[in-house]
């Protein structure tokens, strides 16, 4: 809280000092929301934000009876989701419109609510070409073209939800934009031997590379991208000798992705497609496994997880506005066979990622959405299931050979008031 006083107070000295004569060369512009969620879930799920942003029904096996243990009712209040942010329009330089932007929330840790950055980027743009450097929506993603819907969770894990620093480089030709952009990782994190982290992107030094194409013209958008991200999941490794090696491996992961949108005055269509590798980064059920291991120096080799994920988003009106959107995700396995580690009689796979026992999973999640002036109110239902690998795991391709389905229906209630 102290952050955001001080934050305000700043801007209150700052803003008066922008007189007539520099109003048009630094002008700084807010914008936010305030905004409650009420939701309603019938199923514990793998989920953040005190559960507001609902993912996959997480199954966590069954009772004495036979029912399953997360299949519960759970509810909540809240207001973390309350955003601020101002835009910024500066001088020429270099050439260049120079522009930037900050934004932030209220999410930042569960039970304490702390001030947490969204975005904060420097954009330069010329006549053909821009330049952004910082904190945005990751580029794979389809960048802002993304579902309208109510929640929070905005189709994922169906599509890529994630921000992170990038660069990134656009050539502006006629209805048409190629792009090419550098990422690292921030907030949203690949996992590897020390769970959750960034330190595999940083200790791999090269960027995430997204490259991509978009056409524009007349409210109807097309694009595609493709990714190539390096991970370096060890550093070191230990050899059957007790002695420590430098590890020299790394693992790598190619992805790809299209889209079509089309924005009318009254009808709004989405859909994109992404099939890709150890995407768990982007929050989508994915990950990697050791293929081959050497004991003599612990040094590993990785296979990556393949997933085909899909969205289809649509709405229509203005002032009372229904939507729908579906979204399905299929677990394809793994490129090569996993090692499989024996301990006696025992065998088992090491396996990194983010719900890589999920075989497939879909969504319907019909809306309505009622918005006059700068209030918003919506009532959304969300039927969310999951398909678990419950039987034999098969180390071939990384699956099982039987299965159990999960169902989560969520109810959520949104006010929002924009300033």
């Amino acid at each position: 809280m102290r952050i955001v006083l001080l934050f305000l107070c700043l801007s209150l000295f700052i803003l008066p000092m922008y007189g007539a004569d520099t109003a048009k060369e630094t002008p700084l512009s807010w914008y936010g929301f305030i905004r409650n969620d009420f939701y309603l879930d019938t199923y514990k799920g793998y989920n953040s934000m005190n559960d507001l942003f609902y993912t996959f029904p997480n199954y966590g096996g069954k009772d004495g009876t036979g029912q399953d243990i997360n299949r519960q009712l759970s509810a909540n209040l809240l207001s973390i989701v309350t955003r601020f942010g101002v835009n910024y329009t500066g001088p020429t330089v270099l050439g260049a419109q120079l522009s930037g932007c900050v934004e932030a929330d209220f999410a930042g840790k569960p039970e304490v609510y702390l001030l947490r950055l969204r975005k904060a980027y420097v954009t330069f743009r010329w006549h053909r070409e821009t330049l952004l450097v910082g904190q945005t929506w990751h580029p794979f993603g389809g960048g802002e073209v993304y579902p309208i819907v109510p929640s929070l969770n905005t189709g994922a894990p169906f599509r890529p939800f994630s921000r992170a620093p990038i660069v990134r480089f656009d050539h502006h030709w006629k209805s048409f934009t190629a792009s090419l952009s550098g990422c690292y990782q921030q907030q949203y994190l690949s996992y590897g031997p020390l769970g959750a982290s960034n330190t595999y992107k940083r200790d791999a030094a090269l960027p995430e590379i997204v490259a991509g194409i978009d056409f524009t013209r007349n409210g109807l958008s097309l694009g595609a991208n493709l990714d190539y991200n390096t991970l370096k999941p060890r550093v070191t490794t230990t050899g059957s000798d007790g002695k420590i090696y430098n590890a020299a491996t790394l693992q790598s992961s190619l992805s790809g992705m299209v889209y079509a949108k089309y924005a009318g005055k009254k009808v709004n269509l989405l859909f994109q497609g992404y099939l890709g590798q150890n995407l768990a980064h982007l929050t989508l059920n994915s990950g990697y496994g050791i293929s081959a291991f050497d004991p003599v120096r612990g040094t590993e080799h990785y296979t990556n997880y393949n997933g085909l994920y899909t969205v289809f988003n649509m709405t229509y009106g203005t002032i009372w506005r229904p939507g729908i959107l579906l979204g399905y995700s299929k677990n394809l396995g793994t490129s090569d066979p996993l090692y499989k580690f024996t301990n006696g009689v025992n065998e088992s796979a090491t396996i990194w990622g983010s719900n890589t026992g999920i075989q497939h999973a879909w969504r319907i999640s019909p809306f309505l959405s009622y918005l006059v002036s700068k209030y918003q109110l919506s009532l959304e239902y969300e039927l969310t299931a999951a398909n678990y690998g419950t039987g034999a795991f098969n180390f071939e391709n990384g699956l099982y050979g039987e299965t159990h389905d999960t169902f989560n229906h969520g109810i959520t209630v949104i006010m929002t008031c924009f300033f």
